[in-house]
């Protein structure tokens, strides 16, 4: 009777033992798969990561490396695929930036700019965009006429009121470079009639447009407002030097050395003041009907 019970209670001790195992070995299944299932989903999205972005990362490790011509074709290739817009302008904006700056592609840069004009959705992007093509044609490449087209369509655009008057600067400046003196002279007149932030550079461009009319006498003028107005601008920007030059067009090479003379503890560069005084003083020696001594 005791070894039949014996036997019972092994039988209930080995289903209870069986039954833990079981439950166990379903706990550890669960657990396996849900590992299993993680790891899964990781490889799947890490390997998801988009193209563009992909593209994108590599290019910036290659401008990291100085490698800039690989960096740009990477950056074309991720905004060729990007869907977003924002980052599409971005890798358009950089590409753009190593274009003209680090490698002086410029024709590259301007194809850049202008996909960024025509495609982004960013309308301050599309400012920053034309403005640099602007730029670019007129300090760059020296494409007064195209420089000039790009400006007056920038003039147009919502820009702020200090934006707009540096646009009017440029306008008035790519005229004078073109060739166009008098159009130049009539736009600055119009501007200074404006409440600009800051005149300097409007009346600096004004003296050199009237010198090259010969009007030296209101090439002056102009010269002694800017100098009566802010005199270390007008030490800082050369303008003694340039003033000099203007009586020495008219070949009064006298009162070019008494007008530098008279600034002389104002003007930064001693080496080059001392020439202009040297060459102005052989001027005046061998200017005809000049009365002092020859040597």
């Amino acid at each position: 009777m005791k070894k039949f019970t014996s036997l019972k209670n092994l039988g209930r001790i080995a289903l209870i033992n069986f039954s833990c195992d079981s439950k166990f070995a379903i706990f550890a299944k669960k657990k396996a798969a849900v590992f299993l299932i993680s790891a899964v989903a990781f490889i799947f999205f890490a390997g998801c990561t988009p193209q563009a972005e992909k593209l994108y990362n590599e290019a910036y490790k290659e401008i990291e490396s100085g490698h800039f011509r690989i960096a740009l074709n990477l950056l074309e290739r991720s905004a060729e695929l990007e869907k977003s817009d924002k980052k599409k302008t971005k890798a358009l904006t950089e590409a753009a930036r190593i274009s003209r700056f680090e490698i002086q592609d410029f024709d590259r840069a301007l194809r850049i700019y202008r996909q960024i004009i025509l495609k982004s959705q960013d309308s301050r992007a599309r400012f920053n965009a034309q403005d640099a093509l602007a730029e670019i044609y007129l300090e760059n490449l020296q494409n007064y006429q195209q420089a000039l087209k790009e400006l007056l369509i920038l003039e147009q655009l919502d820009i702020g009121p200090d934006l707009k008057e540096k646009t009017k600067f440029k306008i008035a400046q790519a005229q004078f470079l073109s060739g166009n003196t008098v159009e130049s002279l009539e736009y600055v007149d119009a501007a200074l009639k404006l409440p600009l932030s800051d005149k300097r550079p409007f009346l600096k461009l004004k003296a050199q447009a009237l010198l090259s009319q010969k009007k030296y006498e209101e090439a002056l003028a102009a010269y002694e407002e800017i100098r009566r107005m802010d005199d270390h601008y007008f030490a800082v920007e050369n303008l003694f030097i340039a003033a000099s030059i203007v009586y020495e067009e008219k070949e009064d090479y006298s009162a070019a050395i008494s007008y530098l003379e008279k600034y002389q503890d104002q003007i930064e560069d001693k080496s080059y003041y001392e020439l202009r005084i040297k060459r102005l003083k052989e001027k005046l020696i061998n200017k005809p009907l000049f009365k002092g001594r020859r040597k």
